[in-house]
């Protein structure tokens, strides 16, 4: 009596299809589901697959190094995307601060117009400039920084 609880690429896709239809009821019952697997789901699925692997053919080493090199490749690489999303979001900060007394022109996206002033105040409305991106503010109307088209020196009126 055969007793293998490996997972086969059919066991697989069979599960899979029955953790998305799990999922899509949940979502209709108004929770939110990610439809990715985690770090620690794979690590789950690993442990499973080494524990009920079958001892007459073990898991193929070539195949275990290589998820495990994906795998950190995977967390290098959300590691490296979340540096980078803080290094452009202090980028325009520092921007946004450069631009004091400077005489701009943005892109008004709401006219398409081209407006032009002289910065005079940077606000972050929600107090935490990590999270969002900078406005410039001249003629008593606000902008987005990533609207500014070109900079120039103030000039005295």
């Amino acid at each position: 009596m055969d007793m293998s609880f490996a997972m086969n690429t059919n066991d697989l896709f069979k599960t899979r299809l029955q953790v998305e239809s799990f999922n899509k009821s949940i979502e209709k019952a108004g929770r939110n589901v990610t439809n990715t697997l985690g770090k620690d789901d794979f690590l789950k699925l690993l442990v499973v697959q080494l524990e009920n692997q079958d001892p007459t053919k073990p898991l193929d080493d070539n195949e275990f190094i290589s998820q495990m090199a994906q795998f950190s490749s995977l967390e290098q690489m959300t590691s490296i995307n979340k540096t980078l999303s803080s290094l452009i979001s202090n980028y325009k900060v520092t921007l946004s601060y450069s631009l004091l007394g400077k005489q701009v022109e943005v892109l008004d996206r709401a006219t398409g117009e081209q407006n032009s002033g002289v910065v005079s105040e940077i606000t972050f409305s929600g107090g935490r400039f990590e999270d969002e991106v900078p406005k410039i503010s001249f003629n008593g109307l606000s902008y987005s920084v990533d609207d500014v088209v070109k900079v120039s020196m103030s000039r005295l009126d």
